[in-house]
């Protein structure tokens, strides 16, 4: 496996390997925020339906959103 890697790396010069480097950190740098906002709307849309439902389930999910949304 690594011989068959380090052979498809051969083909690329020293600039496309950097290049590629350069250009998955630039797309990737803000991916752990971005999943984290996602998280907190995915959970205060949780609690805005568990509260249309009436459900119980979310006491502290309510208390810990209350919080964040001041």
């Amino acid at each position: 496996m690594i011989t068959e890697l380090l052979d498809y790396l051969k083909d690329f010069n020293v600039q496309t390997i950097i290049g590629m480097i350069v250009i998955s950190w630039y797309f990737s740098r803000d991916l752990k925020a971005s999943i984290d906002a996602l998280d907190k709307d995915v959970r205060a849309m949780n609690t805005r339906i568990g509260r249309m439902e009436g459900t119980v389930y979310g006491k502290d999910i309510y208390k810990h959103i209350d919080k964040e949304n001041g």
